[in-house]
């Protein structure tokens, strides 16, 4: 009977022994798991940092294409601008030259007339004379070309040349009283000035 009771103790004491044991290894078990989990936490993704590089460098990429794209965008509207004014310039500049040679041939022709009215010669030969001057003025205003008023007017040096001047009262002064020479204007530059006489006072 001591014998068995023995035998017990000594089993309960080795079933105690191995559970202690089975504890003791799944406690271990649990720590080195977390310390795994905490180190893997710990020390970032290689994969995923190569990304986070990648997105990055395309993103810097994009940025630079887009400014570029700007700059060109911005030089084309400029380019589109200077070659606008260029034709604008060169389109002026010819008028400019074809006027400087046509005005000539309207003041002597307008002189004819005038002439030609004091001679009183056939009106119908005053009439084509006149229909081919304003012929020539009306292409010249159609491409721009206006003639200055001047008559009457302030003198403006910008606008008129005097070529002779003439005494006036206070009211009356630095104003155009004839015109010699009628001037024209191309936009905002004056082809030919107009030759007057203008008024001063004593």
């Amino acid at each position: 009977m001591k014998h068995k009771k023995l035998k017990e103790e000594k089993a309960e004491q080795v079933n105690n022994t191995a559970e202690e044991n089975t504890v003791e290894e799944a406690t271990q078990q649990t720590v080195e798991e977390a310390t795994q989990q905490t180190v893997e936490e710990a020390v970032p993704d290689k994969s995923t940092e190569t990304e986070n590089k990648e997105i990055l460098e395309l993103k810097k990429q994009s940025e630079e294409y887009y400014n570029r794209l700007l700059r060109m965008q911005a030089d084309f509207e400029n380019y589109k601008k200077r070659v606008t004014r260029e034709r604008e310039d060169m389109y002026n500049n010819a008028l400019e030259t074809i006027a400087a040679q046509l005005l000539p041939v309207v003041d002597n022709m307008e002189r004819a007339v005038d002439v030609f009215r004091k001679d009183k010669l056939d009106e119908q030969y005053i009439s084509g004379v006149e229909m081919v001057c304003n012929q020539i003025i009306d292409v010249l205003n159609k491409n721009g070309i206006e003639e200055i008023e001047a008559l009457d007017k302030e003198f403006d040096p910008n606008l008129h040349h005097a070529v002779m001047r003439v005494p006036c009262e206070d009211e009356d002064e630095n104003k155009v009283k004839e015109v010699f020479q009628k001037g024209y204007i191309l936009k905002n530059k004056v082809i030919r000035p107009v030759l007057v006489k203008v008024s001063v006072k004593q």
